[in-house]
């Protein structure tokens, strides 16, 4: 897995980057940069804007149960961006404040604790890396559609005659499409920006756990109490911070799951079932990268509590401490998402797949009686 490792340095520098490409950058500009971010964020709003509505008009002008299920499908995605833009946009301040944290955290580190977050990274690496491809590999099928289809555009979208009556403006009308299913694989940036909030708790937890149980001072041992205290802070601050961008991501990418799945299970044609293979994967990929790094930062919280002693140099006083971080950390660090859907785990992930395959299964034997 070596060639595999991504330095946590790297992967900031790859968040920057692709907050730059989709408009979603939370780092402060100013002057005349400003200005033209303000202006490429509104036109790639108005772009996806313009998309959603051509494929409201297809579904309801459409007759075919499939094409029905793509629509929703892809308008789940434009949905997704649209409202990764607004979201993040609401939030830049918070997300910088949390990517400096990280930031700082880098350049301030002791190598012991830096090699401490670069294991938590290099466990989620391969799962980005296939995330990143599946999602590339949902985007190309549909960008090169109309190079091997007699079909105008990539995806299909109710537009008036006058709309599409000229080369120039099929072209036009095919370069926003392409611009806009760019738009929406790039939301991945937000799903690893998640990832490594999460990532970077889980670690700051197990640093916090080494140095517990090799305190040797009381003065120590109230330093760790005020790291474990800065750590809730953080998590806390995340759970305000993305639990919007969470809340989206189920329900727009829930609703791509369950119309990929759809015609996976019935009878359809090879190529049919070929281009909804990579949009389910890559919305279960979405789903499960952030689940997974949820119930790791809960089960790191949970440890804490084993790692507290009560040594013979332990004061009264700092035994109140060490029995408040053990209570403390009886109650894990989870994320909801708006505060009133469950709690984010693998665990919700597995029952939604499972509730998933059970109902698409009822729905086939009803379908082939």
């Amino acid at each position: 897995m070596a060639y595999l490792r991504l330095k946590p340095q790297q992967l900031l520098r790859i968040l920057e980057i692709l907050g730059i490409l989709s408009s979603t950058s939370p780092k402060p500009v100013s002057g005349r940069y400003s200005i033209l971010r303000n202006i490429i964020w509104c036109l790639t709003f108005v772009n996806l804007i313009f998309q959603l509505i051509g494929d409201f008009l297809f579904f309801f002008h459409c007759q075919d149960s499939i094409m029905m299920l793509k629509t929703i499908f892809i308008s789940a995605c434009v949905t997704d961006a649209v409202l990764n833009l607004i979201i993040c946009h609401v939030q830049k301040e918070r997300l910088q404040y949390l990517l400096n944290e990280i930031e700082n955290y880098l350049q301030t580190g002791d190598e012991n604790d830096i090699n401490i977050l670069q294991k938590h990274v290099d466990r989620y690496t391969l799962i980005l890396i296939v995330n990143t491809l599946l999602l590339s590999c949902a985007g190309m099928i549909i960008f090169v559609r109309p190079l091997i289809t007699k079909d105008y555009f990539p995806v299909d979208v109710w537009y008036p005659a006058s709309f599409t009556m000229t080369p120039f403006r099929r072209c036009i009308i095919y370069i926003l499409q392409v611009l806009t299913g760019i738009e929406c694989v790039l939301c991945l940036n937000t799903d690893i920006s998640i990832a490594l909030f999460f990532c970077y708790s889980a670690a700051r937890l197990e640093v916090l756990q080494r140095n517990l149980q090799n305190t040797k001072t009381k003065d120590y041992i109230r330093k760790c109490i005020m790291q474990h205290q800065d750590i809730i802070k953080f998590v806390n601050l995340t759970q305000v911070t993305v639990q919007y961008l969470i809340l989206k991501l189920n329900l727009t990418m829930g609703t791509a799951a369950v119309c990929s799945l759809f015609p996976l299970i019935i009878d359809q044609p090879l190529v049919v079932k070929g281009q909804f293979v990579f949009t389910f994967l890559s919305a279960c990929e979405r789903f499960y990268i952030s689940a997974w790094s949820a119930t790791d930062l809960s089960e790191m919280s949970k440890k804490v509590a084993y790692s507290a002693s009560f040594e013979d140099y332990v004061s009264p006083g700092t035994v109140n401490d060490i029995l408040f971080l053990i209570l403390r950390s009886q109650k894990p660090l989870t994320i909801s998402m708006a505060g009133f859907l469950p709690v984010l785990s693998v665990e919700y992930f597995g029952n939604f797949m499972t509730k998933a395959f059970s109902y698409f299964t009822a729905m086939k034997s009803f379908i082939n009686t």
